[in-house]
């Protein structure tokens, strides 16, 4: 019998409970059902985690570009002495037969910063050690020759790999992200129900439109942008929720008041449970300047939203005439706001929200994440 195949998993961080660490959990635990030994390479504080050896790196606390350093030639040492059949990367590293690429690609995400913080700041982000260190790490994992598979979660970030890099797109694969489809099924069938206790709870008016964003670091996720937009609407009978943090939260709520939007958008700020808010609302706006996939995406059609997102955020690849509906152009103001009209005209009901979450049933976990390690394995 041949001896089971030993796979290494890279995650520098899995103390989070951000997308990358649940996409990391995930991984592990499909390898371990196909019968492979699983080891998964850290750094900080080795968890204790079922059947799987970990192994992690003393590293630096600060500066950042070190700390990188140092995780990557931990993780080099340690190939170098121990038996890998498969090295699954999920970070920059500079080694890996596999890399799943969810944090898509750094010097395209410093090209956008552009258009939100002006070219000096873009220089001045070249020079940046910490920035110096991802891209450098960035170009010799894609341009590696041991590197086999190169997973993107959507083909814009495929596109910026071979604009950018000298990567075969041979060994470049496309896989959507995944949702929960089947275990948001109860809050899915909830939301009508629960819809007025959640309003109550929250201060919201239940018969109001309902525009939701969710993200961190409200710049890149273009949170000016749509409350620009929103301004620009000649009914004002809606309310905006936005979800998330930011450390210049209260620029943005100051914004809000300058464009006689005071009455119209909450600032809920950081939450550990997002399903309420799905379930309030109507559509959800995500109008990023960068995003490789944006979880949020997936996850508010899978709850039944219809969805507005950018070109520049690759979730938009899900997105048809039937769940939602792309900004052609981002700091068009007025092109946005035409696009708020699209939504306004659909407001959530039981059959236009069971026909939205349908559109995503076959990208559930149970389908995507087989893929992606049966393509690994293969």
């Amino acid at each position: 019998m041949a001896p089971h195949k030993q796979v290494v998993l890279l995650k520098s961080c899995v103390s989070n409970r951000g997308g990358l660490e649940k996409y990391a959990s995930r991984i592990a635990d499909c390898f371990l059902k196909k019968g492979c030994n699983v080891t998964l390479i850290t750094q900080g504080a080795a968890p204790v985690i079922d059947s799987i050896r970990v192994f992690a790196a003393k590293t630096w606390s600060w500066p950042a570009f070190i700390r990188m350093e140092q995780y990557d030639r931990f993780v080099n040492q340690w190939l170098n002495g121990n038996r890998a059949d498969l090295i699954f990367g999920m970070d920059r590293n500079r080694m890996q037969t596999h890399l799943r690429a969810g944090n898509g690609v750094h010097a395209a995400f410093l090209q956008s910063r552009i258009l939100t913080e002006g070219r000096l700041k873009w220089l001045i982000c070249q020079a940046n050690p910490l920035h110096r260190k991802i891209l450098e790490l960035e170009k010799d994992a894609f341009e590696n020759p041991r590197l086999q598979k190169l997973f993107t979660n959507s083909h814009m970030v495929k596109r910026q790999i071979l604009e950018r890099y000298s990567t075969p797109s041979s060994k470049i694969e496309v896989v959507h992200n995944g949702v929960e489809w089947h275990e948001m099924q109860s809050g899915f069938d909830a939301w009508e129900m629960e819809k007025p206790l959640i309003a109550k709870r929250l201060g919201l008016d239940p018969f109001r439109f309902h525009f939701l964003f969710i993200g961190n670091g409200y710049l890149r996720k273009g949170l000016g942008q749509l409350l620009k937009a929103l301004a620009r609407l000649k009914s004002k009978d809606f309310t905006l929720s936005v979800v998330g943090k930011d450390t210049h939260w209260e620029e943005y709520r100051a914004l809000a008041d300058r464009l006689h939007l005071k009455d119209q958008v909450v600032f809920f700020g950081p939450q550990k449970e997002t399903r309420p808010f799905y379930q309030m609302a109507d559509a959800l706006v995500i109008p990023s300047f960068y995003d490789p996939f944006a979880n949020v995406t997936i996850e508010a059609l899978a709850m039944g939203l219809f969805t507005i997102s950018s070109k520049t955020n690759g979730g938009h690849e899900i997105l048809t005439q039937n769940n939602g509906a792309v900004i052609e152009e981002l700091t068009d103001a007025d092109a946005l706001a035409a696009t708020l009209e699209t939504a306004w005209m659909r407001p959530k009901t039981t059959e236009s929200a069971r026909q939205i979450r349908e559109s995503v049933r076959h990208l559930d976990f149970s389908h995507q994440m087989p893929f992606l390690i049966d393509a690994s394995l293969c």
